[in-house]
């Protein structure tokens, strides 16, 4: 970096002595070229340049160019009246003189710009003030970014601004001088009491800010009665100024931060207002009404942060700029969703109540199984109590991000042995807290579960346009993405000579039941569903084909292989396909009503309506299918099964629309009837009439 400046500013001299050197020689050139009495032309050249030269100094390149077209016009009018009254005609060479002039006039001012480009550049790159030695406002800019975006990430982070009061009164009684060694003092002052992971600067004239990384408002507040204190003791009575400051922490509702420092200056300002030598905190000592005020006060033009940043003169002195003004009641909730799951009365009041006054939406349940059945709906995150009684924290912890993949899940646990939280985080956590958990580390964790969830739906959604435009639903019949899987499916199925026709029995029952639906969602599609029918078995071939045509019964192990097909089926089907019904329907199609199923033990409404409609449509077709342990049973007590299990296998809102299909289903059932075993073996095991029924 030095060595690319070095090599600028030597190119930049180079330039500059080239026109100097052009601007010597031309004048000497036209000496020696032309009529001795036609020298009076060379004086324009050496008159004119010197005011360009002295403009290009001090207006910059747009002044040098003005006077240069100044002195050209004045040439021209000169020596026009001279030929007039003389009779003489005008000198040959003056136009490319003047030419040649302008010429020179525009390498000035280039070579202006350039230099005052050069300046600021210098300027901009300074990194410390020159008075007090501490980091300068840009330094201090540079930081301050960085830790706001660890800040959205979830770190803490908190500003103090700090303001030495009636520095004028100083500045006259003392002299700059005597000022100037005040300024001096309190930034030693300050830096000796600032932590090296964080940055106290001189922000510009008397205002100083200190960023604290990783500090939270108390902290920061500390920080400043600390560094007040100190001053007071040191200056005693021997400087007639007080130290004023206004303290802000980051909150998730502020979007850059330039409001950060906005808020910590209407503070100050409050604290000045006051009287000074004192501390005022944002959001806790600076209410709504100062806010409203200081926008009342304030400019109506907008202000972008650059130009609030850029110009601190006037901290704690007006109101900043009302478009930077952060409402101290702004909550970071707002439309967002929260499932406590937590078993301890008193741990929930304390989660519910911030998460309320954050303006949370709040699901609070004490067990699992509660959990299971609030999951119908998605939300934004989940907190999980790692001791809840019954179903496995694990397991809860898989039901909800399998259900709802971008759902983030953070776990609580009293327990500090590293086994648990690793347990947590194999079953799907996205993150874990340690109990007492206090309000500080939950927003933390809040404001990084929120910003991850926010980046994997705007993923989903990409992965969902792209599957859109590569036309990967049953949209046209020659899509090659969906002949494929249907072919990859059919091959599976035809592994097990008892389930052949299965698949495509179900999806006709399946639609024929959606159909008897009296109000289906906007977003239900018959085509999608009888695609996910036709696939939603395709995870059977992970199952080795020894397990699938064993005419006994399965072992605990063997039928564990096949409970994992569903989870197969899914992680096939959701790079290919990406819709959503399809992967429902393959994913949860043995989930039951009373959260006995699997893969996940999802409850009531918690199951997709594509996947209850399934889940009645396959065991239809099971239980009215030969098995080589059992015969088929009627059609007739095989709607019987399906009546009476309604509340505990199958959606008991679901029955009107099932007994309005049934002459479609009969209809269908007589067309092409089972002939075989037909069904995969673990829809056998759980509806079969058996002893374990």
């Amino acid at each position: 970096m030095l060595r690319d400046d070095d090599t600028h500013h030597r190119t930049q001299r180079f330039r500059f002595r080239a026109v100097a050197l052009g601007l010597l020689l031309l004048p000497a050139l036209v000496v020696l070229l032309t009529d001795p009495q036609r020298h009076d032309i060379v004086f324009v050249w050496w008159l004119g340049v010197l005011p360009v030269v002295l403009t290009a100094r001090t207006d910059g390149w747009r002044g040098a160019m003005v006077m240069a077209f100044g002195v050209v016009l004045l040439a021209v009018l000169a020596h026009t009246g001279v030929a007039a009254t003389t009779g003489q005609a005008v000198s040959p060479i003056l136009p490319p003189v003047l030419i040649f002039f302008l010429l020179a006039a525009a390498a000035i001012a280039w070579l202006a710009r350039a230099m005052g480009d050069d300046r600021g550049d210098v300027e901009d790159l300074a990194l410390t003030d020159r008075l007090t030695g501490l980091p300068n406002r840009r330094h201090a800019r540079v930081f301050l970014e960085t830790m706001f975006g660890s800040a959205e990430r979830g770190r803490p982070l908190a500003v103090v601004l700090f303001d030495l009061d009636d520095f004028s009164g100083v500045n006259e009684a003392e002299g700059i001088r005597g000022a100037d060694r005040i300024l001096v003092e309190f930034a030693d002052l300050l830096r000796s009491n600032t932590r090296r992971m964080n940055l106290s600067s001189r922000f510009g004239g008397e205002e100083f800010l200190a960023i604290l990384a990783g500090g939270d408002e108390e902290g920061a507040r500390a920080f400043a009665e600390r560094i007040r204190e100190a001053f007071r003791a040191a200056f005693d009575e021997t400087h007639p100024t007080t130290l004023s400051a206004g303290v802000a922490a980051y909150h998730p509702s502020m979007k850059q931060p330039a409001e950060l420092v906005a808020a910590a200056d209407l503070a100050l300002g409050r604290a000045k207002d006051e009287g000074g030598d004192r501390i005022r905190v944002f959001g806790r000592d600076v209410g709504s009404e100062d806010v409203r005020r200081s926008r009342e006060q304030g400019s109506t033009a907008p202000r972008t942060p650059e130009a609030y940043i850029s110009d601190p003169a006037s901290m704690g002195n007006r109101p900043p700029p009302p478009d930077l003004i952060p409402e101290p009641s702004a909550r970071f909730g707002e439309g967002r969703t929260i499932l406590l799951v937590e078993h301890d009365s008193g741990e929930r009041e304390v989660f519910d109540s911030y998460l309320e006054q954050e303006a949370f939406e709040v699901t609070s349940v004490e067990d699992a199984q509660g959990a299971i059945q609030a999951l119908r709906s998605e939300f934004d995150a989940v907190f999980i109590d790692l001791q809840l009684p019954g179903l496995s924290s694990s397991e809860l912890v898989r039901a909800v991000k399998s259900r709802w993949p971008a759902t983030q899940v953070v776990v609580i646990t009293a327990d500090r042995d590293a086994r648990v939280a690793a347990e947590a985080l194999n079953a799907g956590a996205d993150r874990y807290l340690f109990r007492p958990v206090d309000m500080p580390e939950l927003q933390s964790a809040l404001v990084d579960a929120l910003a991850r969830r926010d980046r994997l739906r705007a993923e989903e959604d990409r992965r969902r346009e792209d599957a859109r435009q590569r036309g990967a639903i049953v949209e046209s019949g020659d899509n090659l993405v969906v002949d494929g899987l249907l072919a990859l499916a059919e091959a599976a199925e035809r592994r097990d000579h008892h389930s052949r026709g299965h698949a495509r029995r179900v999806a006709d029952y399946a639609v024929a039941i959606a159909g008897g639906l009296a109000s289906p969602p906007e977003e239900f599609d018959p085509d999608r569903l009888h695609l996910a029918c036709l696939v939603h078995n395709l995870g059977m071939i992970s199952v080795p084909s020894e397990i699938l045509n064993k005419s006994g019964t399965l072992t605990p192990e063997e039928f564990e292989r096949v409970r994992r097909h569903p989870e197969v089926g899914r992680r096939i089907l959701e790079p290919a396909l990406g819709d959503e019904v399809v992967l429902q329907v393959a994913g949860w199609h043995h989930e039951r009503w009373d959260g006995s199923g699997y893969p996940d033990g999802l409850a009531g409404e918690a199951i997709p309506l594509a996947a209850r409609i399934v889940s009645i449509a396959d065991a239809l077709d099971a239980m009215t299918s030969t098995r080589p342990y059992r015969k088929a049973l009627t059609w007739e007590d095989a709607v019987r099964q399906v009546r009476d299990r309604a509340g505990t296998h199958f959606d008991p809102g679901l029955l009107p629309a099932f007994r309005s299909a049934l002459p479609e289903l009969y209809r269908r059932f007589r067309q092409a009837p089972p002939t075989t075993a037909d069904g995969d073996p673990d829809l056998d095991l759980e509806v079969a009439p058996s002893a374990d029924q």
